[in-house]
């Protein structure tokens, strides 16, 4: 069930707000409202991947110099011994020297950032950085919102179904 809304005020002036309202226009939400929703959501989700104990999905990125001794087995060894953890992998040739390795993760969101950590300080990874999100919806989220029965056309079909 659909919560209802609740408005309310937030006094601000001056060069914050021109600057909230160059955010809201870069990032294309269509009013003051969405804005502030998704800066919301978005310092909820930090917070809670901030409990180590929350379950979390993280995309981990990588830069590495192939060249570098066994620098591409040592990353691999390391997700093999992590098999739960690891939900995918994909691999980029950059130029000669540099791959770009982009590896999804899930787990509780402290493993995760250990498993990460491990990732970026093998020897010949030049850089690493690692996004954590929430794998569980927040209360109030867009996917909860969403939570209403409703059809998807794709070509021709029509596909009911609950995004729960």
């Amino acid at each position: 069930m659909k919560d209802s809304l609740v408005r309310f005020s937030v006094a601000i002036g001056g060069e914050l707000l021109r600057r909230f309202d160059r955010y809201r226009a870069l990032h294309s939400h269509p009013n003051r409202s969405a804005a502030v929703r998704a800066l919301m959501r978005d310092a909820l989700i930090e917070e809670a991947v901030t409990h180590d104990e929350n379950e979390a999905m993280g995309v981990l990125t990588l830069i590495y110099d192939h060249h570098v001794s066994q620098v591409a087995k040592r990353l691999t060894d390391l997700q093999h011994e992590h098999l739960e953890r690891v939900v995918t992998t994909t691999h980029v040739h950059l130029d000669h020297e540099r791959c770009l390795e982009v590896i999804l993760l899930r787990g509780p969101a402290g493993l995760v950032r250990s498993l990460a950590d491990d990732l970026i300080g093998t020897r010949g990874v030049e850089t690493g950085r690692l996004v954590l999100a929430s794998a569980k919806a927040l209360p109030g989220s867009a996917s909860q919102e969403h939570a209403h029965p409703h059809k998807h056309t794709r070509g021709r079909h029509v596909h009911p179904h609950r995004h729960d």
